[in-house]
């Protein structure tokens, strides 16, 4: 019997295996864009949270008072504060670094006047202390009534440490704001004031700009999205490649 004559335009249909690698391709290059995208999201949410910061530090000075400010609405803002420090109760969180040296950032609690209520004043940061006999270098403490001119910021952020601080240290890894309250039996205002320039000599008031990470984000997306039009290239080339050997393999039969 003479064999039907198929023509050379029909291809040979994709084996199952063939089938089930073209879907996985497909499901990664779809989950990779959706990643990218997602990645894209989170990082213009930390765009637009670093534009508000920015737009808190030129914001008017608030005048710190007997009064509580709202510390997410406020954060960043410029801050004045009125009071005695308590030099005695000052602590010296470790290993913090600036311009590639270690040294520590000074922290007093201020009474503020005409009230019962204290704020932690994140005086600046210092250098080590080589003298010997000397665990912390001296800072003096500015007596009197002062005024401190800064901005309102977050607690300083939590360092892992296997060991707990006391609530009475001098030298410490970290510092939380109600345990330090109450150890000293006082009422402390849940944020500090940063203080700017110029502060007291031997003292560097130059503090790390809060990282929001947005171009971590931004660099993530654009690697996901490689892959994704990586495997997008790879799967239409290895697919017409497949279709064209298919139709060679008729043409010769």
């Amino acid at each position: 019997m003479q064999q039907p004559i198929v023509p050379s335009s029909v291809r040979v249909p994709l084996r199952p295996r063939e089938i089930l690698t073209l879907v996985l391709a497909l499901a990664l290059i779809v989950a990779t864009a959706l990643l990218g995208r997602w990645q894209w999201g989170r990082g213009q949410t930390k765009q637009q949270l670093t534009e508000r910061i920015e737009a808190s530090m030129r914001g008017p000075a608030l005048e710190q008072g007997a009064q509580t400010f709202d510390a997410a609405r406020d954060a960043w803002r410029p801050l004045h504060a009125r009071g005695r420090y308590a030099a005695g109760w000052t602590v010296f969180l470790q290993n913090r670094q600036h311009a590639g040296r270690s040294g520590f950032w000074v922290l007093t609690p201020l009474r503020l006047a005409g009230t019962q209520r204290w704020i932690m004043v994140e005086r600046g940061w210092v250098a080590s202390a080589f003298a010997p006999g000397a665990l912390v270098p001296g800072v003096p403490t500015p007596a009197g009534t002062v005024d401190v001119h800064g901005r309102l910021a977050p607690p300083p952020s939590q360092w892992f440490s296997f060991a707990k601080d006391a609530p009475d240290a001098v030298i410490r890894q970290n510092v939380q704001l109600a345990p330090f309250a109450a150890a000293h039996h006082i009422e402390l205002l849940p944020y500090v004031l940063q203080q700017l320039a110029p502060c007291e000599p031997g003292l560097v008031c130059e503090w790390p700009r809060a990282d929001t990470g947005m171009e971590r984000n931004f660099g993530y997306a654009f690697q996901w999205w490689a892959m994704s039009v990586l495997g997008a290239g790879l799967m239409v080339y290895f697919t017409t490649r497949r279709l064209r050997r298919g139709v060679a393999t008729k043409e010769q039969r």
